[in-house]
């Protein structure tokens, strides 16, 4: 039917807008670590409280924040597993953060594939998902793909400078802090 049609529609802009943003991000993040010196604490406040605001606009919009709050209010245990689920959330951030601002988005990239991998083979030994030849080898091009660009871009990467962690001390920087030290020690 033409609903059908409109709803697989919006449902594939929407798994494709999430694709492109999400591809994006890592990168983005690692930008504002390199150009513009931004702590980890710093994006987190911002991209949380955009999120919050967002969320926040969405319940109000829709009418839901009545009945969102009447059901916190119904359901206490569900409250404290929320806040679980946030400070989860927020040690999963910290992480994150810190690989790329340390690392860069690429050793995060292919840090997120192993936990795919990883993910999907424990879904299916822990809940007895029966696993076809076709699922094996279809999931083997996929992460080996992804594996593959990983690695060739942490090989063919030009430069010490690139390879170096975003937040490293500049050569000229660490010479001359060698220099005002080799002074001191002789004054």
């Amino acid at each position: 039917s033409s609903v059908d049609t409109g709803n697989s529609f919006k449902g594939f802009f929407l798994l494709g807008g999430f694709l492109v943003l999400d591809g994006m991000t890592s990168t983005l993040q690692e930008k504002l670590f390199k150009d513009h010196k931004v702590s980890k604490n710093n994006q987190m406040m911002y991209v949380n409280g955009l999120s919050a605001c967002v969320s926040l606009i969405t319940l109000i919009s829709t009418g839901e924040l009545a009945p969102a709050l009447a059901f916190s209010a119904k359901h206490p245990g569900f409250v404290g597993d929320a806040a679980l689920l946030s400070v989860s959330a927020v040690a999963s951030q910290i992480f994150i953060y810190s690989q790329i601002k340390e690392f860069g988005a690429l050793v995060f990239a292919a840090t997120m594939n192993v936990r795919q991998v990883v993910s999907i083979i424990v879904s299916y030994i822990r809940y007895h998902n029966a696993i076809t030849a076709l699922q094996v080898v279809g999931l083997f091009i996929v992460f080996a793909a992804l594996f593959y660009k990983s690695i060739m871009a942490m090989v063919e990467s030009p430069t010490k400078q690139e390879k170096a962690p975003i937040m490293a001390p500049k050569p000229e920087a660490a010479a001359e802090s060698e220099g005002l030290d080799a002074a001191a020690k002789k004054v």
